[in-house]
This record gives structure tokens, C-alpha cells and sequence, in this order.
């Protein structure tokens, strides 16, 4: 199964779930690296608090707080951080990602980590290799729960058409007045219309009047009555471009003086690298 995500730097990123197999080998990489981790931190906690210090109790509440850190703490940090990736995954080319395309956050990677340590450590996998058999993206449990499955990644250059202008909003885009929109707002209108034609007709319709009404915000005046979210988008990004090149034009000249003006001595002062 492959789908496409647009970045912000205009590139296509074809995506397809990874396989089972590349799971379960990422899966034992971040296990033996687990390992070795659980091998190493019991001793070094010795070393720190002294053999002679410990109990039962303090041996007990040492297990949980390492097993937290080991299977909770250190997972759901290193896959928020890294935006979907552990060791295993990198090392294999894999990625988590939202079932949207987007990248993960806190909430997916504390799902999972969760879900995972009684699927994937408690029952050795076992349960995991079952449910990701089943379906078509090789989603866990806590990839259903999260909204997330495994994909393996590969950058391709892709062809963006440009912005265009819709002739019968031409005289409304030269007179409206367009606050400076948040970057990724910006962003999402213009992935929005990239892909616009790869989603069904009632989520693009659904989407198109969602980033419409969050730029309607910024915006003033309102469109012509009748007018549809997607010309609309294009209108207001195709005219906020075109009023930025205007003032980096206007602005070149001063530029370019000023940057001469660094370069030349004061005073007549002869350069000494000429």
C-alpha cells in the first residue's frame, strides 16, 4: 500500500507500510539495544548507591523505576523527539507516521509505548506478529489505538504545479487586505492543494472549507458569495507570494547599497586586501 506526503520544502515522499518482517527486525535491534541497557543500568546504580545500601524494598522499587524508565520513559521520549524513529528503525529505513501522513506526537508515542510493553515485551510479540499479519499497513494494537503505522520511507523529487491566480477572483485579490499568515497554516493550505485530488470528494470538500475558515481570519474582505474553498485558498496564497516578491524587489536596491557601503572603508581608508 502507498500513499504520498508533500514536506515543506516541496519534496514527495512515496510511502509504503513497512513489512512485518522489517518491523520485527527493527523491533529486535531496539530489543537487543533494550538489553544491553537493562544489563547496565542495575550496575551502575550499584555502583552509585553501594552494595552495602540495598534491601529488598530498595532492590523492588529499583526494578520498577528501571523498568519504567527502560520500556516507558526512554521509548516515548526517543520516538517524540526523533518524530517516529528508534534505533531499529533507523537502521532499517522506517519511520512511525499518523494515519494522515503526519508526523507523531507525545499523545501517539505514549499510546503505543503502553500498548507495546504488553504486547511486545510481556507477550514476547507474540500478539503483535498476529494483529500486523491481519491487515494491510502491519498495524499493531497500539498502532490502531495511536492512529499511526510503521512506513518505510523513500524521497523522491516530485513535480509541484505552481499557484495560479483564478481569473473571476483576480479584482478581489488586488483590494483585499491579507495579514501575515502563521507558518503553518501557510504550509497546510498549500499541501492541501498539492494533494488536493488524491482525496475523496467529501474529505477534500470537508478539508477545503476547514483551511478556508482559518484563513477567512486573516483575511479581509470576505470572497465573492458562491465563491469554493479551493479557489479561494489559491487566491490568497497566489497574492500573499506575489506582495512578498513585490517588497523583496522594492527592497533589493536598498540592499545592495547597503552591503556596498559594508564592503568600502571609511575615510578614504585604503583596503589592505585589495
Amino acid at each position: 500500500m502507498a500513499d504520498e506526503i508533500l514536506t515543506g520544502e516541496g519534496v514527495a515522499l512515496q510511502i509504503s507500510a513497512a513489512s512485518v518482517i522489517a518491523r520485527a527486525g527493527a523491533w529486535l535491534i531496539d530489543a537487543v539495544a533494550t538489553g544491553v541497557v537493562v544489563l547496565l543500568l542495575p550496575w551502575l546504580a550499584i555502583s552509585m548507591i553501594g552494595l552495602d545500601q540495598y534491601d529488598a524494598a530498595m532492590a523492588q522499587a529499583i526494578v520498577y523505576i528501571l523498568m519504567a524508565l527502560v520500556f516507558l520513559v526512554v521509548p516515548i521520549t526517543v520516538e517524540t523527539l526523533t518524530r517516529g524513529r528508534s534505533l531499529g528503525k533507523l537502521a532499517l529505513g522506517l519511520q512511525v507516521i499518523r494515519d494522515d501522513g503526519g508526523p507523531v506526537r507525545l499523545r501517539h508515542a505514549t499510546v503505543r509505548a503502553l500498548v507495546g510493553f504488553f504486547e511486545l515485551w510481556l507477550l514476547l510479540g507474540g500478539l503483535a506478529f498476529i494483529v500486523s499479519m491481519l491487515n494491510d499497513r502491519g498495524k499493531r494494537v497500539g498502532d490502531f489505538l495511536a492512529g499511526t503505522y510503521v512506513a518505510r520511507m523513500r524521497g523522491v523529487r516530485s513535480t509541484i504545479l505552481p499557484l495560479t491566480l483564478p481569473p473571476h477572483l483576480a479584482g478581489w485579490a488586488q483590494v483585499t487586505d491579507i495579514r501575515p499568515l502563521p507558518d503553518g497554516l501557510a504550509l497546510r493550505a498549500r499541501q492541501f492543494l498539492a494533494r488536493a485530488g488524491q482525496f475523496p470528494p467529501p474529505v477534500r470538500h470537508r478539508l477545503g472549507l476547514r483551511l478556508a475558515a482559518q484563513l477567512e481570519r486573516f483575511v479581509a474582505p470576505a470572497p465573492p458569495p458562491g465563491t469554493y474553498p479551493e479557489p479561494y485558498i489559491a487566491a490568497v496564497l497566489y497574492e500573499r507570494r506575489r506582495r512578498e516578491q513585490e517588497a523583496f524587489d522594492r527592497s533589493r536596491p536598498r540592499l545592495t547599497a547597503h552591503l556596498t557601503g559594508i564592503e568600502t572603508l571609511p575615510y578614504g581608508v585604503p583596503d589592505p586586501e585589495a
